[in-house]
């Protein structure tokens, strides 16, 4: 048919078309393999930069961790091994040849070889062992004295009643003390004579010159140790006491009592008040009487023995060597008077002292 041959002709004139053999490349998919070769390699580039960065900084805070440890390290050590790094002066004191070059005080040549017989010697009443001493006493190579005398680092008075009852006295010049008007302390009553009351502390570390040596190095000998309360008392016609409106010759001897306190560290003396103190337990307010004194109105120094307060009985544990609190009032019975002046440890050359002596053993 003729549409046969014609289309058979078509495809003959299709076939005869040569065919390129050449590959077809494109532009845009070069260009699109260079950029992510660049890309990675950047890429790549930055990671190593960051990479020795992070290894230089990991560097840098394990050396400074080093350093710090180290110096913390010594730190600790001195604090912890202080006492052991020190130079260990007292090893060889035990021989009581190392007794006589200490010995540079005034004291008679008896006192020297004392500290080594109350050292060495067992108590004949077998109180203590021989080595207690040298664990206990805080210093064992120390020449024992005759005399020790303390001032107080504390001192106050408290009005217990009236309208004073809140204010401050611990930096005042003189201490208090005075048998109040109880008739007027009852309710409904407007008090017109209160009643006073002086506390005293003594740090027995805080020596004028030398601290209280242990319990276990004072005389053996019973009733050989004595102690005093010296204090300054402030005539009746001084000019420092103008509250009484009596002559001095009409007025009647004032029978003070001394009381010792447990010991309380708690409580800030300077800063206790009569109501502060009324709010304290009545075991630790009240104390043992170890002490009376009649006080004439002329009287001026007074060395009262408070023996007593540092020999109570054994079952008195609340009251140690290292403190001495004292409470000073009038006896309950006396009648109500205007109120008696001491001076105070703020007085210039007139501080109440506490005064321990016969401190030396007996030579036998």
């Amino acid at each position: 048919m003729v549409y046969d041959s014609n289309f058979e002709d078509e495809i003959d004139q299709f076939d005869e078309i040569p065919m390129s053999e050449e590959k077809i490349e494109f532009d845009g998919l070069q260009k699109a393999a260079v950029k992510a070769e660049r890309r990675r390699k950047r890429r790549r580039q930055r990671d190593e930069r960051t990479g020795r960065i992070t290894a230089a900084l990991l560097c840098a805070v394990v050396i400074l961790f080093i350093v710090v440890a180290v110096f913390f390290e010594q730190e600790l050590a001195e604090l912890l091994y202080r006492d052991s790094l020190d130079p260990v002066t007292p090893s060889p004191t035990p021989s009581p040849t190392t007794h006589k070059p200490t010995v540079r005080k005034t004291d008679s040549p008896t006192a020297e070889p004392k500290p080594t017989y109350q050292v060495y010697t067992p108590s004949p009443t077998g109180k203590t062992a021989a080595p207690a001493p040298t664990t206990t006493s805080p210093a064992p190579t120390a020449v024992l004295r005759d005399t020790y005398i303390f001032e107080p680092v504390a001192d106050t008075y408290l009005h217990l009643n009236g309208i004073h009852m809140g204010k401050l006295y611990g930096r005042e010049e003189t201490l208090s003390v005075q048998r109040g008007n109880k008739a007027s302390t009852l309710p409904g009553q407007t008090v017109t004579l209160p009643e006073i009351v002086s506390l005293i502390q003594f740090d027995m570390k805080q020596g004028l010159e030398k601290p209280l040596p242990n319990r276990s190095r004072w005389p053996e000998a019973e009733d050989q140790v004595k102690v005093e309360l010296r204090v300054h008392h402030v005539p009746k016609d001084s000019p420092k006491d103008k509250n009484d409106e009596m002559d001095v010759e009409d007025i009647l001897p004032v029978n003070v009592e001394i009381y010792r306190l447990p010991n309380n560290h708690d409580m800030i003396v300077e800063s206790m008040t009569g109501e502060a103190f009324e709010q304290i337990p009545r075991a630790l307010r009240e104390g043992i009487l170890i002490a009376q004194q009649s006080i004439a109105p002329t009287d001026t120094l007074l060395d009262i023995d408070v023996t007593s307060a540092l020999f109570l009985p054994e079952d008195s544990t609340e009251f140690g060597d290292e403190e001495v609190l004292l409470l000073l009032k009038v006896y309950w019975e006396e009648k109500d008077t205007s109120r008696d002046l001491f001076s105070s440890r703020e007085a210039d050359g007139q501080s109440p002292q506490l005064i321990f002596s016969n401190m030396l053993p007996e030579e036998h």
